[in-house]
């Protein structure tokens, strides 16, 4: 049991900890008389029903109901116990709280205090092994060309695991900490033999901090170039940590960017270390998954605008458009900022001058122009049905702005850029209306449930209905099937495959999902990823798991045993493999191949059938005739088989 807490030292911390100044330190507040205000913690609100009175130190939430202390205030915000909220602000204002005897004692504490005590512990050993063992010159050799500073590496508490099969654990338990801690603290593993090892092995460690400050995940990063594993590896999650409610940094950047009222979202740990560097502080980033809905309402309680500062590569891309999806929802301003393409903010700081990234973010528009430039920029404006596919992306952007005076400016904008009748344009924005609409009736319907035990996950999730199971296109699910069975074939898909080439297909957003995991590091393997993916998505990928693929050797008889499903896509394999020029030869390798080059060809097909109906149009100036005509040569001497 967890020793008894002196009052005397309750009313200590009570008096060291200004409501103000604790509660300034998640919300923007406002001075209103006497008293401040600001916007609901914890309801979504337009106008200010929360309240704080430093004189009392009290605060009360109107749309809620809830009010109290400072310790109610915490233990409302970051879901703890009394107990919890006195250690938390006592570390604050560095006041010690008294233990058994003065010495760590595992049994006078809670599971979750253990847990902050090894993580601190164990970050400060790798730390220090970084800053002094022979063993990690390759983690200093590594930091030392990227251009990382001593002052940066301290800053950030970087650390080094050592390559070793259980030094960490052994070291942990030498230290006094449990092996139960360990295991529950996801600090080692467990092998196919039973026996446990130490879970982050020669990687320079980053430590993740949650708002206090206090040490609750790692990610670690690939040191061997050679070695065949991923190349960032994080923390799963544990009773002291859930990957929707910790963003990278922001323990040590929220005050900016309460100050700032502007957060600049980067896509990785790195960007936002190195932004840090250069005198940029109101910056954040996920940590080791999607941006989340929760990510979002965080964000939204200390700022009224976020600036995406992502790769400008596909899936960088693809990241922001789903990000500014989440935004909108919390009715924050977002604004896009444009990186030079093969560039992120890391290198873009290493290459040039600060002031060169600072006028980036100066200058990024506006989310729906950067999404009307990008959908002029991706679709063929030559064709009337490229200028349609457009539009309707932009009518799904327009249909959530809130304010109507921005829904006409945009409208009117996109009108003149996509060159299509005004009346169309509004069609389509009220077909994309009803479509949301129906959305929400769905979310009231089946509405956000979160689980009570604090051990278990603490982010809410939306409760659907059974929805049908998918239905992807059988090639789809062939290629799906390969990729769970081989991930090692994932970065090959990954590099070659172009999104195009399958896009129209039905599923393509499940296989783009899961290549799209793998770029952003996400994807160690098909058990882990199907861990992160909805229900509905997770049984048909584990449906197609349990498929075996076909080979030279298999026989009819093995195929009478599957059923109509797995027949089919089993089938298609043999196709794909029969088709391509890679016959015959049915290692992962060559199927992986022979996929991507019949998607390409596939897609090239129907590209090739538009271009030589397009072509003949009057109203193509001679300079677009001549570019459709040279990219008929181009895909005819690729594939000189095709016919149009």
């Amino acid at each position: 049991m967890a020793g008894i807490i002196p009052p005397e030292i309750v009313e200590q911390v009570r008096h060291a900890s200004d409501i103000v100044d604790v509660i300034g330190g998640y919300v923007p507040l406002k001075k209103a008389g006497a008293k401040f205000k600001a916007l609901s913690p914890f309801n979504k609100e337009k106008t200010p029903s929360f309240y704080v009175d430093p004189t009392r130190q009290m605060f009360k939430c109107f749309s809620s109901g809830h009010g109290g202390d400072v310790f109610k205030f915490l233990m409302l915000m970051e879901n703890m116990t009394f107990p919890e909220a006195i250690r938390r602000l006592a570390q604050r204002a560095g006041i010690p709280i008294p233990e058994s005897g003065g010495q760590y004692d595992p049994e006078a504490r809670t599971r979750r205090e253990e847990l902050h005590a090894l993580y601190a512990a164990v970050a400060s050993w790798w730390h220090k092994l970084l800053k002094t063992d022979p063993a990690a010159e390759t983690a200093r050799a590594y930091l030392k060309s990227r251009d990382f500073p001593d002052s940066l590496v301290d800053e950030f508490a970087l650390g080094y695991a050592p390559d070793s099969y259980d030094a960490t654990m052994k070291w942990a338990r030498k230290a006094g900490y449990s092996q139960e801690a360990l295991e529950t603290g996801k600090l080692v593993a467990m092998s196919e033999r039973g026996t446990t090892y130490d879970f982050f092995r020669g990687r320079l460690m980053i430590p993740i901090h949650n708002d206090a400050g206090e040490v609750v995940a790692f990610s670690g990063r690939l040191l061997d170039p050679e070695a065949k594993a991923q190349k960032y590896v994080n923390s799963p999650e544990t009773p002291i940590f859930v990957k929707s409610r910790i963003l990278f940094g922001l323990n040590k950047t929220k005050r900016p960017i309460i100050e700032a009222g502007s957060a600049i979202l980067c896509e990785g740990q790195i960007d936002l270390m190195r932004c840090w560097q250069h005198g940029i502080r109101n910056v954040v980033a996920p940590q080791g998954t999607a941006f989340t809905d929760p990510h979002a309402r965080i964000l939204k309680r200390i700022a009224k605008e976020v600036v995406i500062c992502f790769d400008a590569d596909r899936a960088g891309q693809a990241a922001a458009q789903r990000t500014i999806d989440v935004l909108l929802k919390e009715d924050l301003q977002v604004r896009i900022a444009r990186i030079p393409q093969g560039e992120d903010p890391d290198s873009l700081l290493r290459k040039q001058p600060v002031e060169v990234f600072a006028t980036i973010l100066r200058e990024a528009k506006d989310y729906t122009r950067h999404l009307l430039d990008t959908a002029c920029e991706q679709e063929d404006f030559a064709s009337p049905q490229g200028r349609g596919r457009a539009a309707q992306k932009i009518a799904q952007v327009i249909a959530k702005i809130p304010n109507p005076i921005q829904q006409e400016r945009i409208t009117t904008e996109a009108v003149s850029r996509l060159q299509v009748p005004i009346f169309l344009m509004k069609q389509e924005i009220l077909k994309a209306k009803d479509q949301l609409r129906r959305d929400e009736i769905k979310a009231r319907d089946y509405p956000v449930g979160a689980r009570a035990d604090e051990t278990e996950r603490e982010s809410e999730v939306m409760q659907t209905e059974a929805d049908e199971p998918i239905q992807a296109d059988i090639f789809v699910a062939a290629m799906l099937s390969l990729l769970l069975k081989h991930p090692e074939m994932v970065p090959q898909v990954c590099r070659q495959l172009n999104p195009i080439w399958i896009k129209a297909l039905e599923g393509s957003d499940v296989l783009l999902q899961l290549l799209d995991a793998h770029a952003h590091d996400s994807f160690e393997n098909a058990t882990q990823y199907l861990e992160s993916c909805d229900d509905r998505t997770r049984d048909y990928l584990a449906g197609l798991m349990l498929m075996d693929l076909p080979t030279s050797n298999t026989t009819e008889a093995e195929k009478e045993l599957l059923n109509k499903s797995a027949r089919r896509i089993f089938e298609e394999h043999e196709a794909i493999l029969k088709s391509s020029s890679y016959a015959g030869k049915d290692t992962p390798e060559n199927m992986a191949r022979s996929f991507i080059e019949i998607c390409e060809k596939r897609w090239k097909q129907q590209r090739l059938q538009f271009l030589m109906i397009a072509s003949k149009s009057s109203e193509l100036s001679v300079e677009e005739r001549m570019k459709f005509l040279m990219e008929i040569q181009v895909i005819r001497r690729q594939f000189p088989d095709l016919k149009p």
